[in-house]
């Protein structure tokens, strides 16, 4: 019986080192520095494939770096990247033709949270300065917005806050004033000490 015991000692030390182990594990990837709001780090870190540079991406995003995250987007292979210089173009206001023709490819090959997709091309032609086409998709696609962030994106997550940020842009084009004061609060909440953080305490 007494060995018994002892084994059981054992293994249980043992199971308690292990996790413990794990806990102390540092966080090695810009994915999950990203979470914990530590962009500069996330940037810092070498990218070895194509993922990598993508999260590289958009860490520097965060940071309002938007030159240097389009050169880490154009060496990615994740159809994401597109959407990312697309974005990444209309930010600095620029080339928005083009940031329109790339995001409207990227929808049609690689359709993906369709509303999401469709926010940020509202967000292009918004910049474009063709407010009509804009509103137009926005309105279309306003209520799936809002399903999409009262019951499944509830948590917060720094790589929505762009998404929120263009909403609330979107929904000031549209009127929806105080929408808007709620989204950008939120962007600035789920993203602190990002871009979007310090556009939302300039208005």
């Amino acid at each position: 019986m007494l060995e018994i015991a002892v084994l059981v000692i054992v293994a249980v030390v043992v199971a308690w080192l292990v996790l413990y182990m794990r806990a102390q594990k540092p966080v090695t990837t810009a994915q999950q520095l990203i979470q914990l709001n530590r962009y500069e780090e996330a940037a810092a870190i070498d990218a070895t494939d194509s993922s990598a540079h993508l999260h590289r991406a958009e860490a520097l995003k965060l940071m309002g770096k938007f030159e240097e995250a389009m050169a880490e987007y154009k060496r990615s292979n994740d159809p994401a990247a597109q959407e990312g210089i697309a974005l990444s173009l209309a930010h600095l206001n620029r080339d928005l033709d083009d940031a329109q023709q790339m995001m409207e490819n990227t929808i049609n090959l690689y359709p993906q949270i369709q509303e999401f997709q469709a926010l940020g091309l509202a967000y292009i032609e918004l910049r474009r300065g063709d407010r009509d086409a804009a509103l137009r998709v926005y309105r279309d696609n306003a209520e799936l917005l809002e399903t999409r962030f009262r019951d499944d994106y509830t948590d917060p997550d720094p790589l929505l806050a762009e998404t929120l940020a263009m909403y609330a842009a979107l929904a000031d084009a549209a009127g929806e004033i105080f929408r808007a004061a709620e989204l950008r609060t939120k962007a600035a909440e789920w993203a602190p000490r990002s871009v979007w953080s310090q556009r939302s305490a300039n208005r």
